[in-house]
C-alpha cells in the first residue's frame, strides 16, 4: 500500500504542493479501514468530509426508492471522491460502497477548505477535477439515453479492459457488475455476452473477459 504522503502527492487536487505543505494535509488526515462491501457514504447523507483511496476500489452508484441501482464511476487507489460536500454543504450526490478491502485517508471539511484557501493553485485544480467529473457523468448519461443496451455493455468491457500481451483482459466483473453498470437486466446481459463469446469477440474466464478482437458496432 502506497503511504498517505505519497498518495496525497497523486492526487490531482494537490499535485504540485511543496512537501511541507502535503505534510501539513497528511498530519490532519484521519485513516480508517473498510471491508469489502461496506456502504462509505450514503446518497442523500449530510457529511462534508473528502476522501482520497489508500489501498481498494470503490463504485459509485445512484439509487432511486423503489431499490434500483445503477453505478455510475469505479475509483480506485490515488483517487478521491467527496469533492463537493465540503464545498457547498450540500447532501451526498450518490452513494460509495467499497468492492474490496479498502483504505481512506479522510479530510475534514476545515482542513479542506483552509487549503483551498491558502492555496490558490488547489482551487484552480479543483475547478479543474470537477470539469472532468461533470464530463464523465455527461459521458455517462448520454450513453444511458441515447445508445442501446448492446453498445453500453461494450462501452463497459473497453472501459474496465487493460491491455495484457496482444489482448485487452477486464478487471473482475459479473454479469450482474455490467448490469449494474448499464441499466439492465442480468438476463439481457448474459444474451449479449453469450453472442459475442459464440462470435469469437470474447472470452470468458472466471469473472474476467478478454476481448479477442475489436467488438461489432452493433447488435
Amino acid at each position: 500500500m502506497v503511504t498517505l504522503n505519497e498518495t496525497l502527492e497523486e492526487i490531482t487536487l494537490f499535485r504540485g504542493m511543496a512537501k511541507e505543505d502535503i505534510d501539513s494535509i497528511a498530519s490532519n488526515t484521519v485513516i480508517r479501514q473498510f471491508p469489502k462491501n461496506t456502504v462509505i457514504v450514503n446518497q442523500g447523507d449530510d457529511t462534508d468530509s473528502f476522501y482520497v483511496i489508500l489501498q481498494g476500489k470503490v463504485d459509485v452508484f445512484l439509487q432511486n426508492d423503489k431499490g434500483k441501482e445503477i453505478i455510475i464511476n469505479t475509483l480506485g487507489e490515488c483517487e478521491s471522491f467527496g469533492e463537493l460536500a465540503p464545498l457547498g454543504k450540500i447532501p451526498r450526490q450518490a452513494s460509495i460502497i467499497t468492492t474490496e478491502d479498502s483504505t481512506f485517508g479522510i479530510i475534514s471539511r476545515q482542513v479542506f477548505m483552509d487549503t483551498l484557501l491558502t492555496k490558490p493553485t488547489v482551487s484552480m485544480q479543483i475547478i479543474d477535477l470537477l470539469v472532468h467529473r461533470i464530463r464523465d457523468l455527461t459521458e455517462e448519461v448520454s450513453s444511458l439515453a441515447l445508445e442501446d443496451v448492446y453498445n453500453r455493455v461494450a462501452r463497459v468491457l473497453y472501459k474496465h479492459a487493460e491491455e495484457v500481451g496482444d489482448k485487452l483482459v477486464t478487471e473482475k466483473l459479473t454479469q450482474q457488475d455490467i448490469a449494474s453498470r448499464v441499466g439492465a437486466t442480468r438476463e439481457m446481459v448474459h444474451r449479449i455476452l453469450k453472442e459475442l463469446k459464440t462470435g469469437g469477440y470474447i472470452s470468458i474466464e472466471g469473472k474476467h473477459i478478454t476481448i479477442e478482437k475489436k467488438l461489432p458496432s452493433g447488435w
